[in-house]
């Protein structure tokens, strides 16, 4: 049986699985009795504590993966284990109680003090016993019985897949097991390290993986255009195996993101499969249901910025601007004002030709990854402020609402913008434009804009309603601390 991830995660997951339905059924069952009685009639019956049971086990397996207590380079650890087992664990107790206060389970919030005592005089040792101390052998185990094993093909010949190679074999908990490189520059057959030959090229990829049963793909590239790299990423993911990828043209998300660790290299997951239709119908609730909340509870707040905008500066409150969609598509983009009114777009314009192109420096005299204009004389003393707090972004809620962007998603580019880009840049807006997206979440420090590409690219291949949410989550401590655009 094939796994599309490794063994151990989805072994990891049982076990702690178990393990919290152990606690969660101890603590109930000390401050509450159970009814024989199959409805939601009584707060007590079965079927209630089984829907509660639920809910409780969705929160604490959603809290353990948002802590990253799945990926490989951490579950071989202790003291970084231990440490985001206790935030897994917090975090998850703090879901549950607002769950309760909002839910018709709010008759637990009497309890609710023994209800955690009781839960974490189980979990916590048992957990702290299991997870960093028993964790590591386990996995171990699992490598030395072969289940964990993976048949891995390397992408790439040079310097960055033999790299690879050696830290894959040089690791003691390495369960991998190389079957070749593949390498369309090299002639097939060659030895490229170790005894590990050149299979062939990208065209016989599929025959490749179909002959040495390939678990997983690790495109390992070093110097390559970037839509080479992209054709190659494309190739690799029309396969039915696990694809990752070891790149330095991608470093930009292996040091802003948790990734997971292959022997100590940043490795990035690339799903086979994009959201299909109907999760972009969720995806499209999501951003409808949060954009209608917004709107409604931030009213007073609008006005309050509409105030400081009227007495700042004369003209109007919104500005008004025509932004490139999804597909290319122009649509009205709103913005609160936080210019002087009159000003030519010609700084902006020849700032951005030149940063797109990669000749920024020469445009500024300054740092050569700097997104914004960071001393922009168009903007009024106000508009500095709703610039940095990014409340000059609230209007876009209105185009979430309806339907010309998403919560979540590539940054709108304007025309003059767009003319600029080639072809692969262009992918970036294959998907709705969103308010924000993982270079603002990542803390907007300053990057290329190929970097920035990259970084859209990569939400677009890995989009979820998962991955929004931890992006909204990310995005509210930027706002909150100033972090400018850059």
């Amino acid at each position: 049986m094939k796994f599309k991830k490794p063994p151990f995660k989805y072994i990891f997951l049982a076990v702690d699985v178990a393990l919290l339905t152990i606690a969660y059924f101890y603590a109930i069952t000390r401050i509450n009795v159970i009814e024989i009685d199959f409805s939601f009639d009584s707060a007590y019956s079965c079927l209630s504590h089984l829907f509660l049971y639920a809910v409780f086990i969705v929160i604490f397996v959603f809290s353990f993966r948002y802590t990253s207590l799945y990926k490989r380079n951490v579950v071989i650890t202790h003291l970084k284990q231990l440490a985001k087992l206790l935030n897994a664990l917090i975090g998850g107790s703090i879901a549950l109680i607002v769950f309760m206060a909002l839910s018709n389970f709010y008759y637990l919030i009497y309890n609710g003090r023994e209800l955690l005592i009781d839960f974490y005089l189980i979990a916590l040792p048992v957990f702290v016993l299991y997870r960093p101390i028993l964790g590591k052998s386990l996995y171990r185990y699992l490598t030395r019985k072969k289940i964990q094993r993976r048949k891995v093909l390397i992408v790439g010949g040079d310097q960055a897949g033999i790299f690879a190679a050696k830290s894959l074999m040089a690791d003691e908990f390495s369960d991998f097991i190389i079957v070749g490189f593949l390498d369309d520059y090299k002639a097939k057959g060659i030895d490229i390290f170790n005894g590990y030959k050149n299979i062939g090229h990208l065209d016989g990829l599929g025959d490749a993986i179909r002959n040495l049963d390939v678990d997983e793909i690790l495109i390992a590239i070093d110097h390559a255009p970037y839509n080479r790299l992209i054709h190659i990423v494309e190739s690799c993911l029309a396969t039915a195996v696990a694809v990752r990828i070891y790149s330095d043209f991608l470093a930009v998300i292996a040091k802003k993101m948790d990734v997971e660790l292959y022997a100590n290299i940043p490795v990035i997951d690339l799903p086979q499969k994009p959201l299909d239709g109907n999760s972009w119908k969720d995806k499209r609730t999501f951003d409808i249901l949060l954009s209608t909340v917004a709107l409604a509870v931030l009213s007073p707040l609008f006005l309050i910025i509409a105030a400081g905008i009227k007495l700042s500066s004369k003209g109007p409150v919104i500005f008004k601007q025509t932004r490139i969609g999804k597909n290319g598509c122009p649509f009205d983009f709103y913005k609160f004002r936080s210019m002087h009114v009159g000003n030519s777009s010609n700084i902006h314009k020849d700032y951005v030709t030149n940063f797109i192109k990669g000749n920024l420096e020469c445009a500024t005299g300054k740092d050569i990854n700097v997104f914004k204009i960071t001393d922009d004389p168009r903007i009024f003393k106000f508009g500095k402020f709703i610039r940095k707090t990014s409340l000059d972004e609230f209007p876009q809620f209105y185009n979430v609402l309806v339907g010309d962007m998403g919560l979540v998603g590539p940054r709108p580019c304007l025309p003059y913008e767009w003319d600029c880009y080639e072809d692969w840049h262009k992918k970036r807006l294959n998907v709705l434009p969103g308010c924000t997206g993982l270079w603002q979440a990542l803390g907007r420090s300053a990057v290329t804009f190929e970097e920035m590409v990259i970084l859209d690219l990569y939400y677009i291949s890995n989009a979820s309603l998962w991955l929004d949410f931890k992006i909204v989550l990310q995005t509210f401590p930027v706002i909150f601390f100033g972090k400018g655009g850059h």
